[in-house]
This record gives structure tokens, sequence and C-alpha cells, in this order.
């Protein structure tokens, strides 16, 4: 019976030293995971912030600066000539604005023949042309 005893009792402490090592190598595999992850986190934030820096420096720069200022207030050194390229619909858009604007503020070249009707009624003031309209036309 106390070889019974004892075998249970060696079987009992051989299982908890086996647990106690498969919860020592369980929590030592989190430990090194959790490493790894942090390692691979640094080294990929560590590259952003060498490309931050790397893009500091050359926004820091005078010739950005200088070419930034140029794009947004249309500036040019002296020697420099500036071409736009666009598409041929936004081209169309800006001539065609550009002679609606012409013919709203008469600088129109090529002026409408009226006809002699027409001339009359130009030359004619406000309360003439209501009255010409109201009465006369409708003589015809």
């Amino acid at each position: 019976m106390k070889k019974q005893y004892i075998f249970l009792s060696l079987l009992f402490i051989t299982l908890y030293i086996i647990y106690l090592i498969l919860s020592y190598k369980y929590r030592e595999y989190k430990i090194n995971s959790n490493i790894e992850y942090l390692k691979s986190m640094n080294e990929e934030i560590s590259l952003k912030i060498d490309e931050a820096e790397s893009l500091m420096e050359y926004k820091t720069t005078r010739a950005y600066r200088n070419k930034i200022l140029k794009e947004q207030q249309g500036l040019k050194n002296k020697w420099e000539k500036v071409v736009y390229l666009t598409s041929e619909q936004k081209y169309n858009k800006y001539v065609q604005n550009n002679e609606n604007w012409k013919q709203k503020n008469g600088e129109e070249e090529n002026e409408k023949i009226l006809s002699p009707e027409e001339k009359i009624i130009q030359s004619m003031t406000n309360y003439e042309k209501w009255k010409y309209f109201l009465f006369e036309s409708n003589k015809k």
C-alpha cells in the first residue's frame, strides 16, 4: 500500500512538473511572439519616420517653396515661359466664353445689320416704344 501512495505521489508530481513546463513554454511563446511583433512594428515605424524626415527636408528647401509659390500664385521668373496644356474641350469652353463676353460688351467686330423698323425702334424712348407696340403694331 505504501508503494501505491508513493507511486501516486510521484505520478502527481510528474504531472504537475509537466504542467509547469508547458505553462512556462506557452508564456515564453506568447512573450516571444509579442517581442517579434513589436520589433517588426518598430522597423516599420522607423522606416516611415525616415521617409517623413526626408520629405520634410525636401519641403523645407528653397526650390520646393519657390515651386509651390509659383503654382499657387501663378508667378514665374523673368527668363521662364509658361505654357498651359489643356484639352480641346476646355479650350473651346474658354474661347466661347470670351466671345460671349465680347458680344455682351459691344466689342464684336461684326455688328448686326438692322432693318429700318428696328432702327426706328432703337431710336425711340420707352414711352414711344410702349405706344408703338400697343397701338401701332396692331394696325398692320
